[in-house]
């Protein structure tokens, strides 16, 4: 199946009946093509052989008979020579060649299989199977959009075709735009579908260092590296590709930038969330204000109108906290994070997002779609175009958002932007030119910002984009790939791109990215990261085992005595958490965070006396510390200390409280005899969303304890009964 078939998917029958009568979903195609893939990468070549005659035969109208007997015959010869003990110099290449020759009928099969899910025409009738101009410097943007399709939806490239594109990389009158959307098409149709060819092509495309050229084509090969990384160790041309680029200039620093913008990516809909829970609704709460002391300095104008009114400072000073989420915002913009997702994906409706390349043409100011855009005699559609297009911190899908919904603004609105922005666009125009806006490298590393977040609208936002695997998924992890060992050969480039995950909370990148260099220069610092990263991702057991690798190296650090504790009471082991927090204790004794987590390992332990004695120190060095006061209470109320109990549960009660400490209060009321009210308190407890009748029954069976009460059971299921049928439960 071509990519040009994928792109009729609009609604998809996801069943397919094989040759035997099974149905087989698309999951299970591709996990069987993963599956066949991995057998092969890992030499298990007689299963591979097996799985590929297996799954072929489960293909309507596929045949590998003849190349899957040459495999097969060929493998059986080397298995013959090597049991016999003969030696062929040339074996790793036969192998090798072996394992490719399987990937590729893998491929086959796996697109055949999938054909089965489209309809039966697949192409559309304007769209040629063949571009029908050649490759030169008066194509124009129709032709390019063929050109584009074609790329995308050919798996594998003919010789000609890459000789075309070979001579226009470097032919300085092809528009540089049009060698940007090439790029674009070898990059989305390599994420689909594996050509040793295109790889080629992108590594020509970036080391012709051209500006906007080179940055799209790094991007293309950071993601193909990373989607195919096993699979390019079996190629030659790919260690060739890795020294060429090893010997390009500044390829290290490069690469880091891509790596870093990636990672930001993954954190947009992070960002997203914080727009639309934090700044959005202060925002709502405060424009009404603003509005207002507008409206009436309107009213009182004056000589003094090119003054700022220094009341608006004095309302943003009763509002400090939008102010600084602001910044925030500010911050990450400033840092390439995509704070303009949330507001262009909704103009992403235009006619001209119908056409799939103009998702990825970059933003210039000779295209015809926006040279032809109207917007009144308010605005200066020259200056407004030409500052769009140096606005460093707007991808190029958002440019022409912003220029079409222009267009499509009533009079009155373009007026008042006009008013506005011409005055901004002229500034950017001016600090542009002179090049103090951002010097050379920081633009240049500006355009991967602004790419990568053009493909992030593509598979975010674009129907077709959705439909193909997400790149942008929270578990990439860069670290153990070919193009990431070779960009970060030299000592501290792999520990600078660690230290950026693990400082933003991306764990599981810096994970695998401290853990390479832990095979190397092992050393105290790095596993306790990899400890807090395991950690954070609730991986207790393997945080354990980093922190005890830390403490070979230094066995007495407080914090590091703590972290290990605190892994061995996650993994409920109370014991062996008790006699780590006792360590730390003896090296930090006033920290109370340590005298706590004591207290807890003896309640945990049912310790409850030695548990008090802990939390009545922390109680009486720290009276403010309300996290030991459901401890204490409940440590009085096992050990039929009643009264001390209900003192401090009605701590606890005067706080914000859950449905465990209603049903803790109930008890000890039960306790003190005072029935009814308990009863008040379990019907509270059962107001709260996550806690039922099911969850206090148990809470009666397991903690209520009394020994004078020979029918406790009994008492509960009245209990019950009364709540449910007074609730209608």
């Amino acid at each position: 199946m071509t990519f040009c078939q994928f792109l009729k998917i609009w609604s998809a029958n996801w069943n397919v009946t094989t040759k035997k009568g099974k149905n087989m979903t698309k999951n299970d195609i591709l996990n069987n093509y993963n599956h066949l893939i991995s057998l092969i990468i890992n030499k298990k070549i007689y299963q591979a052989i097996s799985m590929v005659k297996k799954i072929a035969a489960q293909t309507p109208n596929y045949s590998t008979d003849e190349g899957i007997e040459m495999v097969e015959g060929t493998y059986k010869l080397m298995l013959k020579y090597s049991i016999m003990g003969l030696k062929d110099p040339n074996r790793d290449n036969i192998f090798r060649q072996l394992q490719i020759s399987l990937m590729m009928m893998a491929d086959s099969i796996k697109q055949q299989q999938l054909r089965k899910f489209y309809p039966t025409e697949l192409t559309p009738s304007h769209m040629p199977k063949l571009p029908f101009k050649q490759m030169d410097k008066d194509i124009d943007e129709n032709t390019m959009s063929d050109w584009f399709y074609f790329l995308v939806t050919t798996d594998n490239i003919s010789q000609d075709v890459e000789l075309q594109i070979n001579n226009a990389i470097n032919d300085s009158k092809f528009k540089w735009y049009y060698k940007s959307l090439i790029i674009s098409a070898l990059t989305i149709s390599l994420i689909y579908n594996f050509d040793i060819k295109k790889i080629n092509i992108l590594t020509r495309f970036y080391e012709s260092g051209q500006e906007q050229i080179w940055q799209r084509a790094l991007v293309g090969l950071f993601l193909t590296f990373y989607i195919y990384n096993t699979r390019l160790k079996l190629y030659p041309e790919c260690k060739q590709i890795i020294d060429r680029l090893q010997l390009s200039e500044n390829f290290t620093e490069r690469y880091e930038a891509v790596v870093i913008q990636f990672i930001k990516a993954i954190g947009t809909e992070k960002i997203t969330k914080q727009i639309n829970d934090e700044i959005i609704p202060e925002m709502t709460k405060i424009v009404p204000g603003i509005k207002a002391k507008m409206e009436s300095d309107a009213r009182n104008e004056d000589k003094t109108f090119d003054e700022e009114n220094p009341d608006w400072n004095d309302y943003f000073k009763e509002n400090p906290g939008f102010l600084d989420k602001l910044a925030e915002i500010s911050k990450l913009q400033m840092e390439g994070g995509d704070v303009f997702i949330n507001t262009f994906s909704m103009l992403k409706t235009f006619k001209f997002f119908n056409k799939l390349s103009n998702w990825f043409i970059p933003f210039y100011t000779k295209n015809p779609e926006i040279k032809e855009i109207s917007c009144g005699e308010k605005i200066n559609m020259e200056n407004f175009i030409k500052g769009l297009y140096s606005a460093p911190f707007i991808c190029n899908s958002d440019k022409y958002s912003f220029c079409l919904s222009v267009n499509s603004m009533p009079d009155e609105q373009k007026a008042t932007m006009g008013k506005y922005f011409n005055a901004e666009i002229n500034q950017m125009n001016d600090i542009a030119e002179d090049d103090r806006l951002l010097h050379q490298t920081e633009i240049s590393y500006k355009i991967i910002t602004q790419y990568i977040q053009d493909l992030y609208r593509f598979f975010k936002i674009n129907r077709l984009g959705k439909e193909l695997n997400d790149i942008f998924e929270t578990k990439f992890n860069p670290a153990n790939t070919l193009l990431f060992n070779a960009a970060t050969s030299k000592d501290g480039e792999k520990r600078k791109i660690g230290e950026f995950f693990f400082a933003n909370g991306y764990y599981n990148q810096a994970y695998g990215i401290f853990e390479e260099i832990s095979k190397e220069n092992p050393d105290f610092e790095i596993f306790q990261k990899m400890g807090y990263s395991a950690q954070k991702q609730e991986n207790y057991n393997l945080a354990l085992k980093n922190y005890l690798n830390a403490q070979l190296f230094n066995s007495n650090q407080a914090w590091n005595l703590k972290k290990i504790g605190y892994c061995y009471r996650k993994l409920k082991q109370p014991e062996k958490a008790l006699d780590y927090y006792l360590k730390a204790e003896a090296v930090d004794s006033d920290n109370l965070s340590v005298t706590t987590a004591i207290g807890r390992c003896q309640l945990e332990m049912e310790n409850y006396e030695q548990a008090l004695k802990y939390y009545f120190k922390v109680e009486y060095l720290d009276p403010g510390n309300t996290k030991i006061v459901r401890p204490i209470a409940w440590c009085n109320y096992v050990l039929g200390k009643y009264p001390q109990a209900e003192k401090y549960c009605k701590k606890i009660l005067e706080n914000e409280i859950s449905a465990e400490d209603l049903v803790l209060a109930g008890h000890i009321k039960r306790m003190l005899g005072q029935t009814e009210t308990a009863i008040n308190y379990y019907t509270k407890a059962l107001k709260f969303k996550e806690y039922d009748i099911n969850k206090l029954e148990d809470a009666l069976k397991t903690d209520f304890k009394s020994s004078e009460n020979q029918n406790i059971e009994e008492e509960n299921n009245l209990i019950l009964d009364y709540i449910q049928f007074n609730q209608n439960i």
